[in-house]
């Protein structure tokens, strides 16, 4: 059975809380957050998903990527995407690329009318180490017209 571990609580000895900013509307903004996986690894066998970035209510994302800090575990992958569509910026991420690769891909421009977080969930046969940066490249939509 799959375990969710959040990432953006503090409830992960090690894993720091990330910074939250006042969102301006019409206004570009990256969400981005570091995670160890050191500290709390995801297990294939279970399928564990890592809650990495909270995305606010009536925030449109317009694509979301990992960038490589410290390389997996050899053969390591994930899928990145959110609780209601598990893989939207990409499935099979090879995690143990070289330190500052980047991985994802465009997409359509993500809504998100209720709060959400970016996670991430094993894939493959190997269990996820390594140190990576999550980032969101997001627009906060207007309240009004």
């Amino acid at each position: 059975m799959a375990t969710t571990y959040n990432f953006t609580d503090g409830t992960i000895a090690g894993v720091p809380i990330p910074t939250q900013h006042t969102l301006d509307e019409n206004q570009p903004f990256i969400v981005r957050h570091i995670i160890d996986l050191t500290k709390q690894n995801l297990s294939h066998s279970a399928t564990d998903v890592g809650q990495v970035l909270i995305i606010p209510a009536g925030t449109t994302v317009l694509t979301a990527w990992i960038r490589i800090i410290t390389a997996g575990t050899t053969s390591a992958t994930c899928t990145l995407g959110t609780g209601v569509s598990a893989a939207v910026w990409g499935t099979g991420l090879a995690l143990d690329t070289a330190a500052g690769g980047i991985l994802g891909r465009l997409v359509v421009p993500q809504y998100f009318a209720a709060a959400d977080t970016v996670d991430i969930v094993v894939g493959g046969a190997t269990d996820i180490l390594g140190k990576y940066e999550v980032c969101a490249l997001c627009l906060k939509s207007l309240n009004t017209y």
